[in-house]
């Protein structure tokens, strides 16, 4: 797994959490996160699979114990 930097908003770049990608198409990744966030919420990726930082949406996430959740993003347009 590759490790993952994001901001739980693209407008503010102060609070940058890290997470790691499980997988990832040209359209989104599939992130595992030790943070819940909300399905629709958008957030900024910045990983070396990610050639430069972009805009996601958050479309769906999975509990997976221990404060661990699976996040499916779909990257914007």
């Amino acid at each position: 797994m590759q490790m993952v930097r994001y901001a739980p908003s693209p407008h503010t770049s102060g609070t940058v959490l890290r997470g790691f990608i499980k997988d990832w198409s040209q359209s989104g990744i599939c992130l595992i996160a030790q943070q819940a966030l909300e399905d629709g919420q958008e957030i900024l990726v910045n990983s070396v699979v990610v050639p430069k930082s972009k805009r996601a949406i958050v479309r769906w996430q999975q509990a997976l114990g221990n404060a661990t959740y699976k996040v499916g993003l779909e990257f914007r347009r």
